[in-house]
């Protein structure tokens, strides 16, 4: 959606004039057939054509983690599973189900514009209970309510899911904590009506839809911009062509690239246009400039300004991320809500400053 560090997103549709052509040393010719369109046309059909697209898909926890977190930003430390512990918790507590439990189900499903797919943990017949499992270090207690308010959400998500897929009217769920410390379970269980878990669900994905559609759209009007996109110094220079059509090359072959080359030849320049220009052929959504100096990323910035007001529409999005301690207007205090005031409610002012962050396209961190 975003860009990093100096980035500027794309994806999805497919070609357009220009999309393939290879970089020359005069960028106008590069993008003048493809200039040609009414650029006010494009973004009419651009917008026009979601809807008559394939359903957005998204994964349960993404949904969940876009519509069910609320409350305080909590940055404080607690012990927390690795990916491996994870799936260790997950194996020996499976272990200790009968023969018929069934593990990793797939789960997918249509509701309105969204296609939602996720995995079960797992479906305990003899129970008829469906469980997601999480690996924990310290016990239950020391899962935050809004953390535990994250997994419910998943799990009846889950448990909506199975009941389309398996034509059942009640479903027992039950939210499983494993300890490896202790090596112990915790269980919470929730009798549920398909009815009941269809309308969360229901509920859920009006509120996910509307920015789904709001961003395959921005997708669709990015990359029809990207495809003419002119460069802005009018043209190339010598050995900068050279290295922006290596650069080309190499993202439409999707391979790595490894460059060096003397200052002055306009490198930003001649990585930032050639990139831009290859990801709408590639399907590619972010690309991410990294820096470790003040003066590279102020020249990727100068260098970004100037390709956003070359895009039709101003269709870029530009996001600088810098290191928290760079960031943070509180460093005297703690990162959670008993301590900063910005970390209180942080999740409940999340959507009005997402869509804010949207609206202006540029957002850049603090000199």
């Amino acid at each position: 959606m975003s860009i990093s560090r100096t980035a500027a997103p794309a994806p999805d549709e497919a070609d357009g004039a220009g999309a393939g052509t290879v970089i020359t040393a005069d960028a106008d010719a590069m993008a003048e057939a493809a200039t040609r369109a009414d650029t006010g046309a494009v973004t009419g059909a651009a917008v026009g054509a979601v809807a008559g697209r394939a359903p957005c898909a998204v994964s349960v926890r993404a949904l969940c983690e876009f519509t069910a977190r609320q409350g305080d930003l909590d940055r404080r430390y607690t012990p927390s599973a690795t990916a491996l512990e994870g799936q260790m918790g997950q194996a020996a507590v499976t272990a200790a189900r009968g023969a018929d439990y069934q593990s990793e189900i797939a789960l997918e499903t249509v509701q309105g514009a969204l296609r939602v797919r996720g995995r079960a943990d797992g479906y305990d017949p003899r129970r008829g209970c469906l469980e997601e499992i999480k690996t924990v270090i310290g016990g239950v207690d020391d899962v935050s309510p809004a953390r535990q308010r994250l997994h419910w959400a998943q799990l009846q998500t889950y448990g909506a899911m199975f009941c389309r897929q398996r034509g059942l009217q009640t479903l027992v769920l039950a939210l499983v904590y494993y300890d490896l410390e202790s090596q112990t379970e915790s269980e919470m269980v929730e009798m549920c009506s398909a009815d009941d878990l269809e309308a969360a669900f229901v509920e859920r994905c009006a509120a996910y839809e509307g920015w789904a559609l709001q961003e395959q759209a921005h997708r669709l009007s990015r990359d029809a911009a990207l495809r003419v996109l002119r460069f802005p110094p009018g043209r190339l220079r010598p050995g900068q062509q050279r290295l922006a059509r290596a650069v080309y090359d190499a993202v439409q072959d999707g391979r790595c690239l490894q460059a060096e080359a003397p200052t002055g030849i306009g490198k930003t320049y001649g990585t930032l246009y050639p990139t831009l220009r290859a990801m709408p052929s590639r399907t590619l959504d972010k690309l991410l400039y990294l820096t470790c100096k003040g003066t590279g990323r102020l020249t990727a910035l100068q260098a970004l300004h100037a390709l956003r007001e070359a895009a039709p529409r101003r269709a870029l999005r530009v996001l600088v991320l810098v290191a928290k301690e760079q960031a943070c207007e509180h460093p005297d205090k703690p990162c959670h809500g008993e301590a900063c005031p910005l970390a209180r409610g942080f999740f409940d002012r999340l959507p009005q400053a997402r869509e804010q962050a949207v609206a202006e396209g540029w957002m850049d961190a603090p000199a």
